[in-house]
């Protein structure tokens, strides 16, 4: 099978082996000596360029156009600060304000332009590799516009879960948008990431975000199948029993990213035959220089025969694979791809 067609083989739990596809942004531009904030981030060719030839050198089975969490909201009027090592927001939009903002369009978007166009290019020289599109998933995209603090800040409030709907009403049309874009360039699947829901919980997850997650995916996946890449621990029950894993798989997803955080084995106990998972080897071994080959075989070999089991598992680090130091990053992608290649198989 070739790489795209194993990645979305697995989806369904017909893979003939384990796809090899680690969660790669800032390796990519170091792999290719690239700044990441002002080269790879701002042009598509360079973005494509770095990650077909990483995809290439380690055999991994997708590529991604996920590059930082800015993009839809630099449409709607965030400042986007591009002197660090990453681009972070530079300003927020107000929430009071925010029903006077103008709805963005989109074809006039710079940086939403250059994410689509590096999924076109992907399409154009990707070697049969999956093509994976990206767009924030609906808390992530209201706490990049307004700032994570600020929203949850709102959680003060006794209508705090009608204030967040209310949010997510206005920016979901952009959302969809932005995601049929990429699917019309050529994108095979549609990442969606939510880096800071695991801090909301189960219960305001359940009544602020899950329905319009499940009404975004749904039409998504009319198209292409969903990623969904919940970072943080997404296994908690709460007191009145309210399970995010559970929760989660009810967005609708056709993927669900676990953090190293959540056991893979429960995962996979609880879930696992509903939904294809992908992760989670600790990025905290992968990418600290105190932990040997040795450490690092044995981490990514439980994480292997924790997942493989029933199939619809792909390999991933818990989130995007560490980057420097560079000899170690590169390393440990090697044993990766070496015990991948060695133990996935169906």
């Amino acid at each position: 099978m070739k790489p795209r067609d194993v990645t979305l083989a697995a989806i369904e739990g017909k893979a003939e082996r384990v796809p090899f596809n680690p969660f790669i942004m800032h390796l990519a531009a170091a792999i290719d000596g690239l700044g990441y904030s002002n080269a790879y981030c701002k042009d598509a060719r360079v973005l494509a360029d770095a990650q077909v030839k990483c995809a290439k050198t380690y055999s991994i089975d997708h590529v991604n156009v996920s590059t930082d969490a800015y993009r839809e909201a630099s449409a709607w009027g965030v400042k986007i600060d591009f002197s660090g090592h990453t681009p972070v927001a530079e300003t927020h939009l107000n929430i009071e304000d925010f029903d006077g903002v103008e709805e963005p369009d989109l074809n006039s978007a710079c940086r939403v332009q250059d994410r689509v166009e590096a999924v076109r290019k992907l399409r154009e020289i990707s070697n049969n590799q999956c093509i994976i599109g990206w767009i924030e998933a609906p808390f992530a995209e209201i706490c990049c516009l307004f700032g994570l603090m600020n929203v949850l800040k709102l959680a003060r409030r006794p209508d705090w879960s009608e204030l967040v709907q209310g949010l997510i009403a206005r920016v979901f049309s952009v959302q969809l948008e932005f995601a049929m874009m990429q699917i019309e360039a050529g994108a095979d699947i549609i990442g969606a990431g939510d880096s800071a829901v695991s801090q909301i919980g189960p219960k305001r997850y359940e009544e602020a975000c899950l329905e319009s997650t499940q009404k975004l995916f749904k039409e998504i996946r009319k198209h292409v199948p969903v990623l969904y890449h919940v970072c943080g621990d997404s296994s908690v029950v709460d007191k009145e029993g309210r399970d995010m894993l559970e929760l989660v798989v009810s967005s609708g997803t056709s993927i669900l990213d676990i953090d190293y955080q959540v056991n893979m084995t429960t995962a996979k106990e609880k879930i696992g035959s509903r939904v294809c998972l992908r992760g989670n080897t600790n990025t905290s071994i992968l990418g600290n220089e105190l932990f040997t080959a040795t450490h690092v075989k044995k981490e990514i070999t439980e994480t292997i025969q924790a997942g493989k089991p029933g199939g619809r598992y792909m390999f991933s680090a818990g989130c995007e694979w560490p980057w420097e130091p560079l000899n170690l990053a590169t390393r440990n992608l090697k044993v990766a791809e070496l015990l991948v290649r060695k133990l996935g198989g169906y």
